[in-house]
């Protein structure tokens, strides 16, 4: 055998992937290669250094500032971690993607002005115990590697008030079915 057809001996299609292709799987991929790819892509994830954080300040606003196609992974992954209150809103800015168009399954982000780039902001108060996991959460959850996954800031919050009830503090912060509850039961 020579050279060149050992080598497009080695370029050539699995047959997984031609019988993938032929059933009609995205990308020609069968779903057990995709899983398999997923789980090792879920393992080289990194979560963040610790953060640093005031004892004084008994709650923090978490607002993370995220890739429009990775909302719904952000908020699953917080909805399995226990946070059930969260904000959203979009918002278009510049940064290290200045002047960038993004493309994703078909879309273009921000067609309007080239110079700005769409991203969706989640904002979540949570106790400060809780703020580590939760950056963790975001950042598995949001990462894809790429300039442009966007960014995360912590503010200090001093109390909350619930308006309905009128209660202050970690009572008003608490949400039942919430992180506490699924904590509480183990």
């Amino acid at each position: 055998m020579s050279s060149t057809t050992a080598i497009a001996a080695q370029l050539r299609p699995s047959s997984a992937f031609r019988a993938s292709t032929r059933r009609g799987c995205a990308r020609g991929v069968a779903p057990t290669s995709r899983r398999v790819r997923t789980i090792a892509r879920a393992e080289q994830r990194t979560t963040v250094e610790p953060i640093s954080l005031d004892d004084n300040v008994p709650f923090y606003q978490v607002r993370a500032m995220v890739r429009p196609w990775r909302l719904s992974g952000v908020i699953d992954a917080l909805n399995k971690y226990g946070i059930r209150g969260l904000t959203t809103y979009t918002v278009h800015g510049a940064g290290v993607q200045i002047g960038t168009v993004e493309r994703y399954a078909g879309s273009t982000f921000d067609e309007s002005n080239a110079n700005l780039v769409e991203k969706v902001v989640v904002e979540i108060v949570v106790v400060r115990e809780q703020c580590q996991e939760v950056v963790d959460v975001i950042v598995d959850a949001a990462q894809t590697g790429e300039i442009g996954d966007g960014k995360i800031f912590l503010s200090p919050v001093h109390d909350i008030v619930r308006i309905r009830t009128g209660e202050v503090g970690a009572a008003a912060e608490r949400m039942a079915g919430g992180r506490s509850d699924m904590k509480a039961k183990v």
